[in-house]
């Protein structure tokens, strides 16, 4: 008889602890707790490059999905067609219609996200690479100043200036935030024997960098901004002897003034020997070294080159047994100065979706620009050559043809 009376309670509690989770359920619904997180809403941005091309930037797509750029302006529409990176991004240009200048809607669509913007198309900022080189730093707020000897890490935000001269190379470790990076500043005067960043989230202006061992700067990590720099004669110590060296995503080299690099080099208009081959910027993918995409290169001056201005591999060069993941892609080569002696001033190697635009190419080489290993998607317009450069571009075979958008390519 004692059970008969506990059982009505407990099966009262019981309802009620149902009903509060069914209330605390439907309460939750309502407001959304629990939910999938929206969607980000579509963003794009865009500039011109000179007077050939609108650059264009997205963010918030579908990853991985084949999207559709379409510049409009009252002259008519061009599409161009890409594929948004693992993070939902994308970069390409846009053709300006010749000898327009005007306002150009760009719309840019994955699926059903759809970004729109408006740029300025068609500005000409004066000759190809006129402003190209070091620029003045402006005022500096400087968070803390340390001897560039005695270099420490800068935190997310800070801007460590660096003063003095140092006969050892510039090591840099520690880097920012997306939002926030570390600034190493150089102030225009303080110089080193060689920059080596390996951080991500970073930006370094203003050093000069001279006599560095085989490399003047070298450049690891993702969302690095390199500018501002003048570096001059990295000295052969067994490797190849560049300018800057980069590898990783997001990164900048803007308007960095490279010049005399040419030590231990065996190089001419038709190429170079077994020695090393002195570049002013070069990447290249292997087991150590990641692949780069979201480059930007732009305003730099490479002056008395013996190799290349630029030379840049990708993941999949079967004829070298190079076949690894990824893809290096959506470059954007703009408004530099190349006197380079090798047999192309720019070479690119498997690498997809560059704009090599308003670039002046004042060198001894058999062709301005050389695309191999299926360099698709390459856009090429607005750049100047000297006379004693005979061809602006050649093609190593039909593979790099698919989206190429520019003057047809030399034979």
């Amino acid at each position: 008889m004692d059970d008969v009376g506990v059982r009505p309670a407990r099966t009262a509690q019981r309802v009620g602890v149902l009903l509060g989770v069914l209330l605390l359920t439907v309460a939750c619904a309502g407001s959304g707790t629990g939910s999938t997180p929206a969607a980000p809403e579509p963003q794009v941005t865009s500039r011109p490059l000179d007077s050939s091309f609108v650059a264009v930037d997205g963010s918030g797509f579908p990853a991985g999905s084949a999207a559709t750029v379409t510049g409009t302006t009252p002259q008519g529409s061009t599409t161009v067609t890409v594929t948004t990176d693992g993070d939902g991004g994308l970069r390409t240009s846009v053709p300006v219609p010749d000898g327009y200048q005007g306002p150009m809607t760009v719309q840019a669509t994955a699926g059903e996200a759809v970004g729109t913007t408006t740029a300025d198309a068609g500005t000409q900022s004066g000759e190809p690479a006129a402003d190209a080189g070091v620029r003045p730093l402006g005022d500096i707020s400087c968070t803390t100043t340390a001897d560039v000897g005695s270099v420490r890490l800068a935190a997310p935000g800070e801007v460590l200036c660096l003063t003095g001269d140092s006969s050892d190379r510039l090591i840099i470790t520690g880097g920012g935030t997306p939002g926030s990076p570390a600034v190493y500043s150089g102030g225009g005067e303080a110089t080193v024997k060689g920059i080596d960043v390996t951080a991500d989230n970073v930006v370094v202006e203003g050093f000069t960098s001279t006599d560095g061992s085989n490399m003047g700067a070298k450049l690891v990590g993702n969302n690095i901004t390199f500018r501002d720099n003048t570096i001059t004669h990295p000295v052969y110590d067994g490797d190849d002897t560049d300018g800057i060296r980069f590898f990783g995503d997001d990164i900048t080299i803007l308007h960095n003034s490279i010049k005399d690099v040419s030590d231990g080099s065996d190089c001419n208009q038709d190429g170079c020997g077994d020695g090393p081959h002195p570049d002013c910027l070069q990447t290249f993918y292997s087991n150590q070294y990641p692949t780069s995409s979201r480059v930007t290169i732009e305003g730099n001056s490479c002056q008395d080159i013996a190799a290349q201005c630029l030379i840049a591999e990708g993941p999949v060069l079967p004829d070298e047994g190079v076949n690894g993941p990824g893809q290096s892609a959506d470059w954007i080569f703009f408004d530099n100065y190349c006197d380079a002696g090798a047999a192309q001033a720019v070479q690119l190697k498997n690498i997809k979706n560059t704009t090599i635009a308003g670039n002046f190419f004042d060198g001894s080489n058999n062709k301005a620009i050389a695309l191999s290993d299926a360099s698709t998607g390459t856009h090429v317009g607005g750049n100047k050559l000297n006379s004693r450069i005979p061809k602006l571009i050649t093609f190593d075979d039909d593979n790099e043809a698919a989206g190429y958008v520019g003057p047809p390519p030399d034979q």
